[in-house]
C-alpha cells in the first residue's frame, strides 16, 4: 500500500486480514513447529532459555509472514473492482480463521501424549487432574460417581475459553454433575481468589472430584500446590511425573544456569515469575533458600516478593545473606541449609555473580568433608 492507500478503511481492511491469517498461521506454528520444539528441548535437556528465543523467533516470523499475506489479500481486495473478487477473499480469510477457531474450541485435538490424567488423593477425598472434559467425558464422570467437576478456565483467556465454559456447562447440566467454577490465570501475581475458595471446598469433606483447565497442565499443578496446603497438611498420594515439571527437565534459568549440588538440592539464579510457575510452585519444591542481602536496596523488593509467593503456596523460606557473612557464619549457615527439607531451591540473582561462584564451592567443600 503506499500513502495514497492508507486510509481507514484499507487499514481496517488489512488489520482485519493480518487477524484472520495470524490467527491460522499462529494456530498451524503453535500445533506444529512450537510443540515439535517444545518435545525435542525437553527431551534433549535444552536451556528454558534457548527454547523461549526460538519460541520468540518462530512469533517473529509468524508476525512477518502473516503481516505480508494480510498485506497481499488487502491489495488484491483493493485492486479488485469485481464485489465476488472482494468476497471470496474476505470469505477465504474468514473460513480460515474459523477453522483455526474450530480447533481452539475442540481441546482433544490439541492433547498430546504427554498430557496425562494425575490421580492424588486428600484427608479421603479424591481429586483427579486432567484436560477438557468433553460431553461424553462428563457423562462419564456422572457414572463413575464423581461428586463434581472442577473448571480452571477463565473468561480472560479469549476468544475460547468462554465459549469452552459455556459449553461445559450446558453438558454438565445436561449429564447431572455439578459445575464448579474457579477461574485461573497462569501468573504467579494472580489468582489470590483461588485460595478462599478452596478453602471453601476443603470444608466440604469427602468427594471425588474432576479438576481440569486447558490440557491439565501448569493450573492443575498449581492448584494442586494450593489445595494440598490448605488440606490439613495432606499429601500427593499417586500422581504421574509426566503431568509436573521439574528443575532436573532443564539445565538454566533466564537469568542463569542451574547447579545440581545434591540430590533434589539445586542451586539457581532468582526465577522469573514464568520460572515460578512452572518449576517452583508446582508442588516440586518444598523450600526456598535466599541469598540476597535485606540490607540492600535493590535485593530488598526480591526478597519481599518470594516472602510473599512462600507464604501464598506454603513454602518454607529462609534468607541467608551471603555476601556479608564471615566464612565461619558461612560454614553455620550451610549447615543449616543442608538441613532443610527438600526438594530445596537455593538462589541469589544471577547464577555466575562473585557470591554464587563462592557459595557454590563452599557447598562442596562441606559436603566433601
Amino acid at each position: 500500500m503506499n500513502k495514497s492507500e492508507l486510509t481507514l478503511k484499507n487499514i481496517l481492511l488489512f488489520l482485519y486480514y493480518w487477524l484472520c491469517l495470524g490467527f491460522f498461521l499462529g494456530t498451524l506454528v503453535l500445533m506444529g513447529p512450537v510443540r515439535w520444539l517444545a518435545v525435542y528441548s525437553r527431551a534433549h535437556d535444552w536451556s528454558a532459555p534457548k527454547e523461549k528465543a526460538l519460541v520468540l523467533l518462530f512469533i517473529g516470523i509468524l508476525a512477518v509472514v502473516s503481516a505480508l499475506c494480510a498485506r497481499l489479500f488487502a491489495s488484491k481486495a483493493m485492486a479488485s473492482i469485481s464485489k465476488p473478487v472482494k468476497a471470496a477473499l474476505a470469505g477465504t480469510a474468514l473460513g480460515l480463521f474459523l477453522v483455526s477457531l474450530w480447533f481452539w474450541m475442540n481441546p482433544k485435538l490439541m492433547i498430546d501424549k504427554t498430557m496425562e490424567v494425575t490421580f492424588s488423593n486428600y484427608s479421603g477425598t479424591e481429586f483427579i487432574f486432567g484436560p477438557y472434559p468433553e460431553k461424553e467425558k462428563l457423562q462419564e464422570l456422572k457414572k463413575e460417581y464423581y461428586t463434581a467437576v472442577i473448571s480452571l478456565l477463565s473468561p480472560a483467556v479469549v476468544p475460547f475459553e468462554p465459549a469452552l465454559m459455556g459449553r461445559e456447562a450446558a453438558a454438565a447440566k445436561e449429564a447431572g454433575i455439578e459445575l464448579i467454577s474457579i477461574p485461573m490465570l497462569p501468573w504467579v501475581s494472580t489468582n489470590d481468589h483461588v485460595e478462599g475458595r478452596i478453602e471453601e471446598l476443603v470444608k466440604r469433606g469427602g468427594g471425588k472430584y474432576y479438576v481440569h483447565c486447558y490440557l491439565g497442565k501448569d493450573r492443575v499443578n498449581i492448584f494442586k500446590k494450593l489445595l494440598s496446603s490448605k488440606a490439613a497438611g495432606a499429601k500427593i498420594t499417586s500422581q504421574d511425573p509426566g503431568g509436573m515439571r521439574t528443575l532436573y527437565d532443564i539445565k538454566k534459568f533466564e537469568r542463569g544456569a542451574i547447579a545440581i549440588l545434591d540430590r533434589d538440592v539445586f542451586f539457581t539464579p532468582y526465577p522469573t515469575d514464568e520460572e515460578f510457575f512452572g518449576y517452583i510452585l508446582n508442588g516440586s519444591v518444598k523450600t526456598l533458600v535466599s541469598l540476597l542481602d535485606p540490607a540492600n536496596k535493590e535485593d530488598l523488593p526480591w526478597i519481599n516478593k518470594e516472602k510473599a509467593i512462600s507464604v501464598k503456596y506454603k513454602m518454607k523460606y529462609a534468607n541467608y545473606s551471603w555476601k556479608t557473612m564471615s566464612a565461619e557464619k558461612k560454614e553455620a549457615a550451610l549447615k543449616e541449609i543442608m538441613k532443610l527439607e527438600k526438594p530445596a531451591v537455593i538462589h541469589a540473582f544471577l547464577s555466575q555473580s562473585p557470591e554464587c561462584v563462592d557459595f557454590v564451592d563452599t557447598y562442596n567443600r562441606l559436603k566433601a568433608r
